[in-house]
């Protein structure tokens, strides 16, 4: 009977070190509000998110035709990946590396590049070396080298839009739709829900479904 108890005893006492154990690991996060003193300090600390992971959804215009479909995408320092899936089943995928594209979509091969840097510099549009000017609602951000400017409004410091130039043809970018998203670090912060790129007559419009940012 002894024998039983303290096997019993034992078991309890392990479970209960199971169970603490089991609450330490999942301890929360603690949250915090995206704090910056002033424009330089806001990009300083944006540019420690290098890595984008998302949940798409996306609708690309071509001259008369339209393709709708979901999308995972990827984004590191040195490589993007788009799958796209329509009704479930894969599509195609648009693979960059070092600014070497690829694809087996149905997009023609001269503007695979300016889409591939619409999407990257669209998503992580603080990366780069500005040089900071200002009107009375927005700061606008103007890339050293290169021409790539971007559009800040001062409320938020939330992104309105920004221009680019890849292999001499303009690339536009836009926003809407902000929310709040938290980062991986726990980082409360303002994030466009929509972004849409436009170049030479064609359209990717893209609607943002999850999204995670960290410094990988």
């Amino acid at each position: 009977m002894n024998l039983l108890r303290l096997l019993a005893v034992n078991f309890f006492c392990c479970l209960i070190l199971l169970l603490i154990s089991g609450c330490a690991e999942k301890k929360p996060l603690t949250v915090k509000e995206f704090y910056a003193e002033d424009i330089k300090d806001f990009i300083k600390k944006m540019q420690i998110y290098n890595s984008v992971e998302a949940v798409l959804n996306i609708q690309y215009e071509a001259k008369s035709s339209v393709l709708n479909g979901d999308a995972s995408l990827r984004i590191s320092k040195n490589e993007l990946l788009l799958r796209v899936y329509y009704m479930g089943f894969p599509a195609g995928e648009i693979y960059e590396e070092n600014g070497e594209v690829s694809s087996n979509l149905m997009i023609e091969k001269d503007r695979l590049k300016q889409l591939a840097i619409g999407i990257r510099k669209g998503f992580i549009w603080w990366n780069g070396d500005f040089t900071v000017t200002e009107d009375t609602e927005n700061f606008i951000l103007m890339e050293k080298e290169g021409q790539r400017t971007v559009t800040l409004k001062k409320d938020g410091f939330i992104p309105l839009n920004q221009t680019l130039t890849v292999d001499y043809q303009t690339v536009l970018i836009t926003y809407d739709e902000y929310k709040k998203i938290q980062t991986e670090n726990g980082t409360i912060i303002n994030m466009p829900s929509n972004i849409n790129v436009y170049y030479k007559n064609r359209a990717l419009k893209i609607k943002i479904e999850k999204i995670k940012l960290s410094n990988a």
